[in-house]
């Protein structure tokens, strides 16, 4: 009986210590990395950081869209910047010149659709619409 007695109070001194660890651990990397603003990294949103990042060119259809509906270049940059990939519309991402269609919201709460091509160290912006917005452009 004495042996039980001293096997049952091994078990739980040992479950208090590795309790008592794991609350220090969950401690140590709240302190470490809980005040950080991680987004979660998808391939699509890593590719529009890229493209945000290249010089961009705005097709005749865009610029036209773009002029007609009152969105400026920073809306589509900012847009891309929080976007997310449609992966069912755009075509593959490794084909040589990919085309990229996404929906992403501004800072002055428009919803832009903006199809993009990637070239080799240019981004050209094909189309832009403003969702919410009918459309009531004669842009071709």
């Amino acid at each position: 009986m004495a042996m039980m007695d001293k096997g049952n109070s091994d078990l739980w001194r040992r479950i208090r210590l590795y309790t008592f660890g794991v609350v220090i651990g969950l401690i140590g990397v709240y302190f470490f990395f809980g005040n950080r603003n991680y987004k979660m990294l998808t391939p699509g949103m890593l590719k529009l950081d890229q493209l945000a990042g290249q010089p961009m060119k705005y097709g005749d259809t865009a610029k036209c869209q773009m002029k007609c509906e009152g969105i400026d270049t920073a809306e589509v940059r900012q847009a891309m910047l929080v976007g997310k990939v449609n992966t069912k519309i755009s075509q593959d991402f490794n084909q040589h010149h990919p085309l990229f269609n996404f929906n992403g919201k501004t800072e002055k709460g428009k919803e832009l659709n903006v199809i993009c091509m990637q070239f080799d160290s240019i981004t050209r912006i094909i189309y832009v619409k403003d969702i919410a917005k009918k459309d009531t452009c004669k842009c071709k």
